[in-house]
């Protein structure tokens, strides 16, 4: 008889087991669809097509709300919670993300869900001609909109302390902004020291960027770099858009784009080196878990740790440098009178690292960048909370950037245009580029403890060690472990900005003291 209950249980456990990896899979495969049409309109849709397209993401929402609302599921939802302790240990990570994401969506209604991926398509759209025209008057009905949603999205989440957190939730599991925002002033006041060390400081000799450089060879120097780092071209594309990204469909099909300015390829090139870092992630998740809940980064934080690992402690490193620079010289050749003819490492090193506060975000250095951070995240709290109208958002921007960077933008282009963010309804995300340098700059340490030769290898375009590293700890989890869980396993530590405070100040004394 114990025998038969046993082989009960088992068959019990593997039909549960069987209908959530099928349900898994549906909303995977729905979600990629949605974020293919997502790459499409930024990347190729025609401009008249942005009403149909809306709908159909809109339509595609609900599909997945009928599915997660559907008896089975909740059925299913009803066994998960009964199972769960009675599991393999290997599989109630699975479960337990599988239970999170029932009660996310389950608890929202279809017609928010519907209206916020219907209104959040129109507002791309909308900033994109915004940001062409410089008006941020165009923008601002579809953002009062999307703020309209956002707060009553946060109302049927629920929270105990701030509305925020209900937000923050979704991209940094556990953090609330009571934590957050206390780190990210620390972090901010400490780059504010560095910057004025600095501006005590002579510039170090740069080369020219007064010659243009065409968009094609930008990108054809872009794609060589990726390439030989380890994008796989016959798992992904890349491609220009308004604002650079990175969409991960599966592991054997992953899209980047960047863009271009002809006056500075620094911005080409760092931006596809931000979306390779993602890329890579993305590339090589485990395969198995491609049609699962746990087939994707472990939270946006960490993601982003590994496209700013790659884009700014790996590839402004002068390592990094020593070996790129003559690609820049063979892509960029010019006449016989171009300064790239005659770029040197140490020239590219620091015109990679100036310090100087700058309008736009993306554009930043890695000491003022994250005064950029502080200054958004104190504005999605304001208009969420309401006590910013959207109306006065131009102006709270450019009040806040005066106060952080002592720079006043004379445009909505350069101001509250200059990220599409808002326009796609990611409020909580902003943080998450502070907070994902804070765990690259602790991964950075530990991987350089245990490969001590790894920037000779950088120096000589051996990049398989980083990646096996990295796979090792980091990718071939997916989200089977919590961000926290993976930095105590890799670090042995908590979160802390000691390690990023320590290497930005060792590199920024380094690039300044002009000793290489």
């Amino acid at each position: 008889m114990a025998r038969m209950t046993h082989y009960v249980r088992v068959r019990t456990i593997e039909r549960f087991l069987e209908a959530l990896t099928a349900f898994m899979r549906t909303i995977r495969h729905l979600r990629s669809t949605a974020a293919l049409l997502s790459w499409d309109q930024e990347t190729n849709m025609p401009a008249h097509a942005a009403e149909r397209r809306a709908q159909q993401l809109a339509t595609l929402e609900e599909l997945i709300h009928r599915e997660f609302t559907a008896l089975s599921t909740r059925r299913l939802a009803e066994r998960a919670q009964e199972l769960l302790p009675s599991l393999p240990d290997s599989k109630q990570p699975m479960v337990r993300l599988f239970l999170r994401e029932y009660r996310r969506i389950a608890s929202l209604p279809r017609r928010l869900l519907r209206e916020l991926a219907y209104t959040q398509a129109l507002a791309v759209e909308s900033w994109r001609y915004a940001r062409r025209e410089n008006d941020f008057s165009l923008l601002a009905p579809y953002l009062r909109k999307i703020l309209e949603l956002k707060r009553e999205q946060t109302e049927c989440y629920g929270y105990t302390e701030h509305p925020y957190d209900a937000l923050l939730e979704l991209y940094e599991p556990n953090l609330r902004l009571a934590q957050l925002h206390p780190l990210l002033t620390q972090v901010a006041e400490k780059m504010r020291h560095l910057l004025a060390w600095v501006h005590e400081r002579p510039h170090p000799p740069t080369p020219s960027f007064r010659n243009p450089v065409p968009c094609a060879a930008q990108f054809m120097l872009g794609r060589s770099l990726c390439e030989a780092i380890g994008f796989n071209p016959q798992r992904g594309r890349i491609d220009y858009s308004t604002h650079p990204f990175c969409v991960g469909l599966a592991p054997e099909d992953v899209r980047i784009t960047t863009r271009c300015q002809e006056s500075d390829p620094r911005v080409c090139i760092y931006s596809l080196l931000h979306e390779l870092g993602h890329a890579l992630y993305e590339q090589n998740l485990p395969t198995e878990l491609a049609d699962t809940f746990a087939g994707e980064g472990a939270s946006t934080a960490l993601h982003e740790s590994q496209s700013l690992l790659w884009e700014d402690i790996i590839g402004r490193s002068f390592a990094f440098c020593r070996w790129a620079t003559p690609l820049w010289r063979r892509y960029f050749h010019g006449d016989l009178d171009s300064p790239w003819q005659h770029l040197t490492p140490e020239e590219l090193f620091a015109a990679v690292n100036l310090v100087r506060p700058s309008l736009i975000r993306t554009e930043a250095d890695e000491v003022t960048y994250h005064l950029h951070i502080l200054l958004r995240l104190e504005l999605e709290v304001e208009l969420l909370r309401g006590t910013l109208p959207v109306r006065e958002l131009p102006e709270a921007w450019n009040a806040g950037m005066q106060r952080l960077l002592g720079l006043r933008p004379p445009d909505d282009r350069t101001g509250c245009l200059q990220d599409i963010h808002w326009a796609l309804g990611d409020f909580g995300y902003f943080p998450s580029y502070t907070l994902g340098k804070l765990y690259a700059a602790m991964f950075w340490r530990r991987l350089q403890e245990e490969l001590p030769d790894v920037e000779e290898a950088i120096a000589d375009g051996e990049f398989t060690p980083i990646l096996q590293w990295l796979y090792r700890h980091i990718y071939s989890v997916g989200a089977l472990e919590t961000p926290t869980e993976i930095l105590q396993r890799v670090t042995g530590k908590p979160l802390t900005p000691d390690d990023f405070v320590e290497y930005i100040t060792a590199k920024v004394h380094r690039v300044y003291a002009h000793t290489l």
